[in-house]
């Protein structure tokens, strides 16, 4: 089985093996290194070289600790001394040596039953190339094909800027196109008429990458992590396009449902966030369905090996005239003058802790209390953490 088709985590010795016994050579998606790199200028212009020639082309797997003949594998040469000193000085090494760094860029050692380890690096394909190696005055940018890494010409650099410049451009379009079906009503499930929505996406810049996809089965597993926003209980279903966890009101529409497509990407759509009988959007509610599963999804999301950087976008639809309010009294606020509310998106570089997340998060929050004259929402305490209001 592929590298790419095992979640990074449960990479063992057995899976390198394979590599070995198949045969599976170099080429854009995979190199072989017998020894570790060394700690001259040399080496570690050489190890930064590899890995941002995966970043800036399709990303792939370079794996420390396997000889070669010809860029086919043929044994396991496990590396001696501490793994967790090789791990650091790599980590460090990468995040100083470039620029700018690789975001999503994974490093584990893989021990062998005959003593020694094997080092796995997972590069992804970046959002944001190209990445140029800096270390040592070196100005070089390196891109990858079936022969190794080489330097990339002048043309070759224009067609990458090109691309990097696009790369949230798709993300806007998925986002785009996605809530035009839900206001279709053409989503995951039939929605709950009228109310309003609250529809969250989380969209990892790999999701468009060729062969990006998911395991609709071990999100399933997942499913706990993946509830519906502002619902009690819900019903797991594998689908066509991944995964979803619907909540169904009991007459036929859904009122809120969580989907994890197979490109990686999550949408969650909670509907019936207006106080119909006085069409008022109560601001501190909103801020707790979001935060109330988001560090859920990121962590289901991680543990589906979807690596950063991810996309979170906010939007409210069907909002047009509804009064922002504080608390439930309506004071004198003024009514929300267009139906849809895309608040701006922002970006998780990386998996963290909860308070990270909060922190990440938060413009787009204070976003949608400027709705109300208010520059940033009081729900958030000092260190930047979401408070649910009382």
């Amino acid at each position: 089985m592929a590298l790419s088709n095992i979640g990074f985590d449960e990479i063992s010795e057995s899976d390198l093996q394979e590599q070995v016994t198949a045969g599976v050579p170099e080429g854009v998606l995979i190199d072989y290194k017998r020894d570790m790199y060394g700690r001259a200028d040399a080496d570690k212009r050489e190890f930064l070289k590899d890995i941002s020639s995966f970043a800036n082309s399709s990303g792939g797997h370079l794996i420390i600790g396997i000889d070669e003949s010809g860029g086919v594998p043929t044994t396991i040469v496990a590396l001696t001394g501490n793994p967790d000193d090789d791990l650091q000085r790599l980590e460090n090494l990468a995040r100083s040596g470039l620029e700018p760094r690789i975001v999503g860029l994974r490093i584990k050692s893989v021990p062998v039953g005959a003593g020694g380890h094997v080092l796995v690096l997972r590069i992804p394909k970046s959002w944001n190339p190209p990445h140029r190696v800096i270390a040592q005055n070196t100005n070089r940018i390196y891109g990858r094909n079936s022969a190794g890494a080489y330097e990339f010409s002048v043309d070759e650099l224009r067609v990458v800027f090109t691309m990097a410049a696009s790369a949230l451009d798709r993300v806007r379009a998925f986002r785009a196109e996605r809530l035009a079906k839900i206001d279709a009503d053409e989503a995951i499930a039939p929605l709950q008429q009228g109310g309003g929505r609250l529809v969250l996406h989380l969209v990892p810049a790999s999701a468009f990458s060729l062969g990006s996809k998911i395991d609709p089965e071990k999100a399933r597993a997942e499913q706990q992590l993946l509830h519906p926003m502002g619902v009690m209980g819900s019903s797991p279903r594998i689908n066509f396009d991944g995964f979803s966890n619907i909540h169904d009101n009991g007459n036929g529409r859904c009122t809120s449902y969580t989907q994890v497509f197979r490109n990686g990407s999550l949408e969650a759509v909670l509907a019936g966030i207006l106080d119909v009988s006085g069409n008022r959007l109560w601001l501190g509610a909103i801020g707790s369905y979001v935060f109330g599963q988001l560090s859920e999804y990121l962590k289901a999301l991680q543990s589906l090996d979807i690596s950063p950087p991810i996309v979170l976008m906010l939007t409210l639809q069907g909002v047009r005239g509804a009064v922002p309010s504080l608390q439930h009294n309506l004071r004198n606020a003024s009514p929300i003058d267009r139906s849809v509310l895309e608040l701006p998106e922002v970006i998780f570089e990386q998996y963290g802790d909860e308070i990270d997340y909060h922190r990440t998060a938060r413009p787009a929050l204070d976003a949608l209390w400027n709705t109300h004259g208010v520059a940033r929402s009081n729900f958030f305490n000092s260190e930047g953490q979401w408070q649910a209001p009382p």
